[in-house]
């Protein structure tokens, strides 16, 4: 897609090359400081600490910057002159969804694969599952139930690594989408911008004090401060993302061809 394409400029992707690698910088200066069960406990311990808290901040990152700046330019509104509107905005859409979820699923799956097969064949972590009372044949049947979406270890690594990569991306595309249809709604697009992340805070702090912690965005995300849930209480933050992007969508476009952003 030629949308993708324009947007794939150096300069991002150096930028997005140097977030994605801040995790394995730390993890290379803190390695040692740490006693690690197994090849798990390497993935997760990369993917804990500041990006759950910074998650949505990273996604809008990606492409929500570059769409708020053609709607603030008023390049949406020199471009429908000569280009369907609704069209204009799907390709829009579509380069927004596919980039973010193309940029985390990278991202996720760069360090899976690092965990479990880069780290072990240099030898970068000795692992010590006997301070956990378990050895060398325990700590895998005891990783099956150790964070929800481990589960899926019993299909092999590769399956987990990847539906899990697709499972972070799939919410960072969602949380874009979010800012997406935010940017088309309000006049202050450093305001939509920010709507994903204050709704990830605000929904976080709620559902913790109404003693749900399981449905918590980050928990769903990264559930790796909690004991493994079933699948499918993850799967409810994303439903509700996912129906408030369809509310939004309606919203949006409901009166796009009056809509004082694109007029």
């Amino acid at each position: 897609m030629k949308e993708v394409r324009s947007a794939l400029s150096f300069k991002r992707v150096v930028i997005s090359l140097i977030l994605m690698l801040w995790p394995f910088i730390y993890f290379m200066f803190q390695r040692n400081n740490y006693s690690f069960r197994d090849r798990l406990d390497v993935f997760t311990f990369m993917l804990e600490g500041v990006l759950p808290l910074a998650f949505v901040i990273l996604a809008a990152l990606v492409y929500l910057g570059v769409f708020a700046g053609e709607i603030k330019n008023r390049f949406i509104v020199y471009t429908r002159m000569r280009f369907p509107l609704r069209k204009l905005l799907r390709i829009k859409f579509a380069a927004n969804f596919l980039l973010t979820w193309g940029t985390f699923f990278v991202f996720t799956f760069g360090y899976f694969l690092f965990s479990f097969y880069i780290s072990p064949l240099f030898g970068l972590v000795d692992y010590h599952p006997e301070l956990y009372k378990l050895n060398e044949v325990t700590v895998v049947q005891e990783s099956y139930t150790r964070h929800t979406f481990t589960q899926l270890l019993q299909y092999g690594s590769l399956t987990y690594g990847f539906l899990y990569s697709g499972w972070v991306a799939l919410n960072a595309a969602v949380f874009a989408s979010l800012g997406f249809f935010m940017v088309l709604i309000m006049r202050n697009q450093f305001a939509a911008i920010s709507f994903p992340f204050l709704l990830y805070i605000l929904g976080s702090f709620i559902t913790s004090s109404a003693n749900m912690k399981a449905f918590r965005f980050p928990d769903a995300i990264f559930p790796f401060s909690s004991v493994q849930m079933p699948i499918w209480t993850a799967c409810v933050p994303l439903a509700f993302l996912t129906f408030l992007c369809m509310a939004l969508y309606v919203h949006a476009t409901k009166n796009l061809e009056r809509n004082g952003n694109l007029a």
